[in-house]
């Protein structure tokens, strides 16, 4: 992207200022961190100015997440790498190629700034010179009470999805409900339907993707849902996850079988 270029083209000035071969630390090998590297050893011409790590939370290397929901389709985790074909580690031919040291299932969880030395989840050690944070988002999840059950899932990893399939299974699962009528809702919810499994899209706001389209674009789009087989609630205010022995508390860990809404007149959605 052109923002990890023009970080790159910086990056590099500073290395080349510097004089000596520095070694570049990357906290996150997600989509931004891994282009940022690709950027980084296409300026470094003559792969003398900088060595590169990389700290990688998710136990395979960086992948598409934008096409996650292809996953559903697939269950190939290489149809969504950003290099080549994944191994059973997880890696892939390129950071050897490159050589980039690649950390995989190791977060970072403390940075030295005064002794220049980054540790990993592992007790993995690395010094730097320049420290680069890509660690991108993470999944919001409201303070609904009950969102400890199991049966409750995010919606953003290759393990992520690999959980919900595997309890889809594992528990005759009929009826899933996404909570969140945006782009990635809609699209989770489209693959919870893909699974055969009846689908419910719950939207706190009236209308659908409301920062994108207006009433009529959601009369339009709901419509479209409809025909898919697809449930749309709108105007829905989850008050909470009931267990499968009616509990509504933040502590119970029975698995989670219905929705409650604060909505008056709104009957719980198994």
């Amino acid at each position: 992207s052109p923002f990890a270029r023009q970080s790159a083209v910086h990056k590099t000035s500073q290395l080349n200022a510097e004089g000596d071969k520095k070694r570049v630390v990357v906290i996150g090998n997600g989509m931004v961190g891994q282009r940022f590297m690709e950027n980084l050893i296409d300026l470094d011409v003559d792969k003398d100015k900088c060595t590169i790590s990389t700290f990688c939370e998710e136990p395979r290397a960086a992948y598409n997440r934008v096409k996650l929901t292809s996953y559903f389709e697939t269950r190939d985790p290489s149809a969504l790498t950003m290099t080549s074909e994944f191994d059973e580690e997880g890696r892939t031919p390129w950071y050897e190629e490159n050589n980039v040291e690649l950390l995989l299932n190791d977060k970072v969880v403390s940075i030295d700034t005064e002794e220049k030395v980054i540790t990993g989840a592992s007790g993995k050690k690395v010094d730097y010179d320049v420290a680069v944070f890509a660690t991108g988002s993470y999944p919001f999840v409201p303070p609904i009470p009950g969102k400890q059950r199991p049966g409750v899932f995010v919606y953003r990893t290759i393990e992520d999805l690999e959980a919900m399939l595997a309890y889809v299974k594992e528990n005759n699962v009929q009826s899933a409900a996404v909570i969140g009528g945006g782009l990635l809702g809609l699209e989770a919810a489209k693959a919870v339907a893909d699974m055969k499994v009846e689908s419910h899209i719950i939207e706190f706001a009236p209308i659908l993707m409301c920062r994108q389209i207006d009433q009529g674009g959601h009369d339009a789009l709901v419509g479209t849902i409809e025909e898919m087989g697809l449930e749309v609630h709108c105007g829905a205010r989850t008050e909470s996850f009931v267990g499968t022995d009616g509990s509504t508390d933040a502590d119970n860990m029975s698995p989670v079988a219905a929705l409650r809404f604060s909505n008056e007149g709104w009957d719980d959605l198994p």
